[in-house]
């Protein structure tokens, strides 16, 4: 028998589409050197160059994990999984988008 989503749930799986759409406009370069929106690492600050190379490959990475994890977030809510299984794996899949973009900003430094 397959458990139903609550559309809480439903919110929770498309979070990663949210932060694929957030990283989009780092990715094609539209976010300049600010103190509020993009990667903010020791190197960024060094200069504008910097600053938009580390933030296009995290863009890039982010864009590419939030779109790779909004599919694997409707293959869970396909499943047959319970309504707490389906969120821990939502939930689990979220933290990897993050991760991969984590990962990448710091690997791009």
């Amino acid at each position: 028998m397959k458990a139903s989503a609550t559309p809480s749930l439903w919110l929770l799986a498309i979070v990663p589409l949210l932060f694929a759409a957030m990283c989009l406009p780092m990715a094609l370069e539209l976010i300049g050197p600010n103190p509020f929106y993009g990667v903010r690492i020791e190197a960024t600050p060094v200069s504008d160059i910097e600053w938009y190379r580390i933030n296009r490959v995290a863009g890039i990475a982010g864009v590419v994990a939030g779109l790779v994890g909004f599919l694997a977030n409707l293959r869970v809510m396909r499943s047959g999984m319970t309504v707490l299984r389906k969120q821990w794996a939502c939930l689990a899949v979220l933290v990897g988008v993050t991760l991969v973009i984590i990962a990448t900003s710091l690997i791009s430094a």
